[in-house]
């Protein structure tokens, strides 16, 4: 009976292994040499960003330092708005560099490449959501913050394979933008 059973494990083994395999689109793999070009899709995506946290920003300073619940009722959806939009640049960037969708540098690189290019994308973001934070507070802010942490864990992934050490780069930059974070947190009270 076992060597019945050995039997019909080894063979239905074998089935698999002759099947043919379904065809799958491989990606592009990405490497050093692609980084200008990736560097060229991060700075457009810093530029684009940069409009969205100017709303944040001026929007936060129309509010005040201590908003009423009016002035954070009316703030919030402008908020919402510029961080969903914000979480679509990076989703597409993110598809684009993933997919070898990059277009050939025009400028001139900046001194410290992709990794400080990056680095600029989320002290960025981080800058936006302390003024975000400081309006509405955590509470609030907690609501829309998920996707756009996600998303952004996405694009670093999709740039490891183009520089190496970014991993170790990215978690130097968080300590020092999640440490001014939370300086700003301790004062809040939820």
């Amino acid at each position: 009976m076992k060597f019945l059973s050995l039997f019909a494990v080894a063979g239905s083994f074998a089935s698999v292994l002759a099947a043919p395999a379904p065809e799958v689109a491989l990606e592009k793999r990405l490497g050093p040499a692609d980084e200008p070009k990736a560097l060229a899709r991060v700075t457009t995506l810093y530029n684009d960003i940069r409009q969205y946290t100017a709303v944040i920003n001026s929007t936060a300073a129309a509010a005040g330092t201590t908003p009423t619940a009016a002035q954070k009722a009316a703030a919030s959806p402008v908020f919402k708005s510029a961080i969903a939009s914000i979480n679509s640049l990076i989703v597409a960037t993110t598809s684009d560099i993933k997919s070898g969708k990059l277009a050939k540098r025009q400028a001139a690189t900046p001194a410290g490449g992709l990794p400080a290019e990056l680095a600029l994308v989320i002290e960025e973001i981080g800058g936006a959501l302390n003024q975000i934070v400081a309006t509405l507070g955590l509470t609030a802010t907690l609501s829309f913050l998920n996707p756009l942490v996600g998303s952004l864990a996405l694009l670093v992934a999709s740039l490891i394979p183009v520089v190496n050490n970014l991993l170790a780069v990215v978690a130097a930059l968080l300590d020092g933008v999640l440490g001014g974070l939370a300086a700003t947190l301790a004062g809040l009270v939820l």
